[in-house]
């Protein structure tokens, strides 16, 4: 049961990571690796890398201390980050907004799988 949570938080930590650092540090590669077709400005997506990494950080902190009381928590607020990257997919007509919902759902549908079948937590 604690395994599952942790395979999935890490799986959090690893994508956040991965990209933050992308769009920290390189955001012109990143667009291109997330399949954007959009002309963007990079220092908003540096300042959003920023906040990835931070947000990692927090996620690794419950990781670390096992803290699973904010397990549901992580899934509202992914749950909601996959309805406003759908709702900037329909704004921007950018195939990267629906590229990171991918990503996050490979995550998300489990974690709902097992918290609404009863896992702990």
């Amino acid at each position: 049961m604690a395994d599952f949570r942790k395979w999935s938080l890490t799986y959090v930590v690893a994508y956040l990571t991965v990209g933050g650092l992308g769009f920290a540090l390189a955001p012109d590669l990143t667009f291109d690796i997330f399949l954007s077709n959009g002309e963007y400005d990079t220092a908003g997506f540096r300042l959003t890398g920023m906040l990835m990494l931070g947000l990692a950080y927090l996620i690794w902190s419950i990781l670390r201390r096992e803290d699973w009381k904010y397990y549901p928590v992580s899934i509202v607020v992914r749950s909601a980050f996959v309805v406003f990257m759908l709702w900037l997919y329909v704004l921007e007509d950018d195939p990267m907004f629906l590229v990171i919902d991918a990503i996050v759902l490979v995550g998300l549908i489990p974690s709902l799988m097992f918290h609404f079948r009863g896992g702990p937590g």
